[in-house]
């Protein structure tokens, strides 16, 4: 008999209730399910599949034969015995990417024309001032001393000399799988004047160890993820060696074929316009003024096109023209 509220007990409590004082079970749930709402986090389902990507296992095969050629050219380069190690290529957000470099940095956009896209290359201060002691003619590589300040014109002549190098052993090692040509664009010291790629866009990354001597650094490519997906076809399988084989025979057997092909070759000795009635009264002994010199270079047509610059001359008894340079 003691859980029975009194006429009193019961007039305050309906009292409470009525005033808000009290809360009600449907009061209280309402109020929970507010406060759950308000922890509820957006989720972004664009950026969770752009996040996605596809593994492109040729790529793999492509910075593979890079890591080697590019040993062998450094160390050419250099002088020196060099040893180059790659990773496996990963595919990050751009920003979490820049958060790793240091500043100032040196990045380098190479364009690849055929390709329609781009590639940045990131180079270790400490690979710098190594090849940079090198090319001083230095006996020993010591530690550089890194201290965060931007590069000279002659420490960027010679970032300028290991792009080109880099490009070059880039257009060899994409050879088996896709024709690039790469060409140097700019360079920049921080991350966040490269506005080509977007924060939120997923690249490519692949990072190489290079020792030289007791001296260990970097290098890194990185490539937007949607330059290589316009070429898929063309990274989702490895090529085997007997593809290889195969396609060099066929380009071999191609260049063959093109040079065999006739091309129509004219000596253009001068021109001359007129109307046509003084075309009509033309007769024997007329002698008609061309717009060129007996001295003047003449030009060579290949199907209508002039491709080259002479003059006129005799070869072994037979008329002939000599090519003094080649038109571009």
């Amino acid at each position: 008999m003691d859980q029975v509220l009194s006429q009193a007990e019961i007039d305050a409590l309906l009292g409470g209730i009525s005033e808000g004082d009290i809360l009600t079970e449907t009061v209280f749930v309402e109020e929970t399910a507010a406060e759950e709402e308000k922890q509820v986090k957006d989720f972004d389902f664009m950026r969770f599949t752009k996040g996605k990507k596809e593994r492109l296992p040729a790529l793999e095969f492509i910075y593979d034969r890079f890591s080697k050629s590019l040993r062998s050219a450094l160390s050419l380069f250099m002088e020196r015995e060099i040893e180059v190690g790659v990773s496996p290529v990963q595919y990050v957000e751009y920003s979490e990417f820049i958060k790793t470099l240091p500043l100032p940095t040196n990045m380098n956009i190479v364009v690849t024309e055929n390709l329609n896209g781009f590639f940045i290359v990131i180079f270790d201060a400490k690979l710098i001032f190594s090849v940079l002691e090198t090319v001083f003619g230095s006996a020993t590589i010591s530690p550089a001393r890194i201290e965060g300040r931007e590069f000279t014109k002659i420490e960027f002549n010679v970032i300028k000399k290991l792009i080109d190098l880099v490009s070059a052993e880039m257009e060899r090692a994409w050879g088996p799988v896709y024709a690039i040509t790469c060409k140097y664009s700019r360079s920049e010291i921080n991350p966040n004047y490269i506005t080509m790629v977007a924060k939120e866009e997923t690249v490519s990354l692949n990072e190489f160890s290079i020792e030289i001597g007791d001296i260990t650094s970097w290098m890194k490519i990185c490539m937007p993820y949607g330059v290589l997906e316009s070429i898929k076809g063309y990274l989702i399988s490895t090529p085997s060696r007997e593809d290889m084989e195969m396609r060099e025979k066929w380009f071999g057997r191609m260049r063959e074929r093109i040079m065999e092909v006739p091309v129509e070759v004219r000596a253009i000795l001068g021109r001359k316009r007129m109307p046509l009635h003084e075309f009509a009264a033309l007769g024997s002994g007329n002698v008609i003024m061309v717009d060129r010199y007996v001295n003047d270079a003449i030009d060579v047509e290949i199907h209508r096109k002039t491709k080259f610059h002479g003059k006129m001359g005799v070869f072994k008894g037979s008329k002939a023209v000599k090519v003094d340079d080649i038109v571009q």
